[in-house]
C-alpha cells in the first residue's frame, strides 16, 4: 500500500525519495490552497530533508505540497517522529498582495491570470517575480466580463475571490522535467444525473461507506449595499441581488477606498456591483454532503466537477460540485473523503468577507 514520494528543494532538485511512513492526510481544495499532513519515523537523513520552504510531491497528483511546519516528537518509549504540515503549491499566490492598484475588466479567468502575470510572472518590480512560476494555458472558459478594482489585497485571497462566482479552480501544477510551476485555472466537468457520463452517489448504488448532510442559513445575504467613495449625500451607492419580503437578507460593504473615475463614473459603479456579488458569494446557504467514499465503486470524477449526490430515505437529491477530496493513507489503510457543496463559512472567512 506504500506509495513513493518526492521530497524537493525549493528548485525542483530531487533530494530524498520516501516509500515509508506512518500516515499521510493530503487534501486538494477547490476555490484555495488545499492542505497536507504527514507523518514519519525519524532519521537523521529525514530530519536533513524535511524542512520549512522544502516541498513533497506525489507523483499521482497535479500539484505539489510545500512544507511550512514541522514537528518533532519523542514519545514515553523513546520513539521519535517527524511531523509536517503544509500548502499545495498554490499558496505561493499568499505570499504577494496586489502591489498599488488594479483596474481590470474582463472575464474571471482573465482577470486571474493577469493577476498572477502583474504580481508574480511579470511584475515591474524584478524582486517581486517567482522565477520557477509561468502562465499556463488559457482556456476561455465561459463568462460574463467583469469590472474589478482591487488595491493592496493578498493576492491569494483576490483570486479566491474571483473564483468563487463562475465555479473556478486553481493550481500551480509541476512540471518536473522543465523544474517550473505552472499556475492554471480550471473548470469542472457537468457529471450530473441525465448528462452523457454520469456520476452518482448514494447507498443505492453501495459507492459510500458514510455521509453527513447539512443545511445552514444563519451567515446567508442576497442583497448586498456597497458603499462607494464619498460623504453623506454624495456617496456613491450601489446594490447587488434581488430579493424582497422575508425572503430578503441584507448585508452592507465598504468600498470607500474605490477610485471615483470622473471621465466616466458608469465604470466606478460596475465595479461595486461586481464587488457586491463577490461579497454575496461568501454569505451563502450552506448545503454541504460529506461522504467517505468507496473508490472501487464509485464512478469518475474529478475535483471541481459537479455531481448528483442522493439519498432516498432521506429525501434528498442535490446535483452539488465536488469542493474538497482528502486522501488519507497509513500502513494499512487507505480512505478518500469528498465535501459536495459548501461548508458552514468559518468566522475567519466571515471577517474576511465583511473587509
Amino acid at each position: 500500500m506504500s506509495m513513493d514520494i518526492y521530497v524537493l528543494d525549493r528548485s525542483f532538485n530531487v533530494l530524498d525519495v520516501i516509500s515509508v511512513y506512518e500516515s499521510i492526510l493530503w487534501k486538494q481544495v477547490l476555490n484555495e490552497p488545499g492542505t497536507f499532513k504527514a507523518e514519519f519515523v525519524y532519521t537523521d537523513r529525514m530530519n536533513r530533508h524535511l524542512q520549512r520552504g522544502n516541498l513533497l510531491y506525489k507523483t499521482d497528483e497535479d500539484e505539489p505540497a510545500v512544507i511550512t511546519r514541522k514537528y518533532l516528537r519523542l514519545n514515553k518509549d523513546g520513539e521519535q517522529f517527524i511531523t509536517i504540515k503544509g500548502y499545495m503549491a498554490s499558496r505561493y499566490t499568499h505570499q504577494r498582495i496586489i502591489w498599488k492598484t488594479m483596474v481590470m475588466r474582463g472575464t474571471p479567468e482573465q482577470i486571474m491570470y493577469q493577476m498572477v502575470r502583474e504580481q508574480i510572472v511579470e511584475p515591474e518590480d524584478e524582486s517581486r517575480r517567482m522565477p520557477n512560476v509561468v502562465l499556463g494555458e488559457y482556456h476561455g472558459y465561459a463568462g460574463d466580463e467583469i469590472e474589478k478594482q482591487i488595491s493592496y489585497r493578498n493576492l491569494q485571497e483576490s483570486l479566491t475571490e474571483v473564483s468563487k462566482g463562475p465555479e473556478l479552480g486553481y493550481r500551480m501544477r509541476l512540471d518536473l522535467t522543465a523544474r517550473k510551476l505552472i499556475f492554471e485555472v480550471y473548470q469542472g466537468e457537468d457529471r450530473t444525473l441525465g448528462t452523457e457520463k454520469p456520476c452518482i452517489f448514494s447507498r443505492k448504488y453501495q459507492n459510500i461507506y458514510t455521509q453527513e448532510y447539512s443545511e445552514d442559513d444563519s451567515n446567508y445575504g442576497n442583497v448586498c449595499l456597497v458603499g462607494g467613495p464619498g460623504e453623506g449625500s454624495e456617496r456613491v451607492l450601489e446594490s447587488a441581488g434581488r430579493a424582497e419580503g422575508l425572503d430578503r437578507y441584507e448585508i452592507f460593504y465598504n468600498a470607500s477606498g474605490f477610485t471615483r473615475h470622473e471621465e466616466d463614473e458608469a465604470v466606478l459603479r460596475r465595479q461595486l456591483v461586481q464587488k457586491g456579488n463577490e461579497k454575496l458569494a461568501a454569505f451563502y446557504i450552506a448545503k454541504a454532503f460529506e461522504s467517505k467514499i468507496n473508490k472501487a465503486k464509485s464512478m469518475e470524477f474529478a475535483l471541481g466537477d459537479f455531481v448528483t449526490c442522493m439519498d432516498e430515505e432521506w429525501g434528498i437529491m442535490e446535483n452539488t460540485q465536488v469542493k474538497s477530496i482528502q486522501k488519507g493513507y497509513s500502513k494499512t489503510e487507505q480512505s478518500f473523503v469528498v465535501t459536495f457543496g459548501d461548508d458552514v463559512p468559518t468566522l475567519v472567512n466571515l471577517m474576511k468577507a465583511k473587509e
